[in-house]
């Protein structure tokens, strides 16, 4: 008898106890997330990760894409051959290309973990991209204003796999023409059209840099300030 394939759901919810599990001994929390800029889902094994996410990643305007589950890579320092899971292989407008790895604690001078620094920075090098470490001190300032992003970042995700193309062209119409305001202004401009997809595709338009949307001094909402970009 033929076995009946895997659902979806079943897949992803295999997957998901697989990266729970994954975590040995550790407590952490584990994020199933949308990104828009990939146009796939993620599951991140942290909160550092998620931040990671949100504030170098996916908001980043110079990010092009990423790959948050990159095949190991193997690096040499002077006594062995090291293989590593990069947290993300990062590719920029600029072309360039970085890898990513998130750590926790503030080891970044800490002499024990220099040896392996070295190693993946020469291994990063050799492969004509920028090796960066993210730790606590990278990641605590970033919390507040990636928290701030999860709302717009929900509105994007709700019309994943959804073009609205005839309010998309209205809405960049009326974003070149006031090149800066609130998101008030846009859905008052905007009536015809059901204002969570409009909120949607605003959100959208800020993750690819269409726009600008500024959540350091305060939530995302109606008086969210914003500036065209093209």
């Amino acid at each position: 008898m033929t076995k009946p394939k895997a659902s979806l759901k079943s897949s992803l919810r295999k997957t998901v106890i697989g990266a729970y599990r994954a975590r040995g001994k550790g407590k952490s929390n584990l994020w199933l997330v949308t990104s828009i800029k990939t146009n796939q889902d993620w599951i991140l094994p942290s909160d550092r990760q998620l931040v990671h996410w949100i504030y170098y990643l996916e908001t980043n305007q110079d990010v092009i894409d990423f790959d948050l589950a990159p095949e190991p890579i193997l690096s040499h320092d002077d006594n062995e051959v090291r293989s590593t899971e990069l947290d993300a292989i990062v590719n920029l407008k600029n072309k360039h290309q970085e890898w990513h790895e998130v750590k926790a604690g503030k080891g970044k001078d800490d002499v024990t973990n220099r040896s392996q620094f070295l190693a993946q920075a020469a291994a990063s090098s050799k492969n004509q991209a920028s090796y960066l470490r993210f730790d606590d001190d990278d990641l605590k300032s970033k919390v507040k204003v990636s928290m701030r992003w999860l709302k717009p970042i929900s509105f994007a995700s709700a019309i994943k796999g959804q073009e609205h193309l005839q309010c998309r062209i209205a809405l960049v119409m009326h974003l070149k023409n006031l090149k800066s305001g609130n998101i008030r202004q846009i859905l008052d401009l905007m009536t015809e059209y059901d204002s969570d997809v409009v909120v949607g595709l605003i959100s959208r338009l800020a993750i690819e840099g269409i726009i600008n949307v500024d959540l350091n001094k305060c939530t995302f909402g109606l008086l969210s300030p914003w500036e065209y970009h093209g």
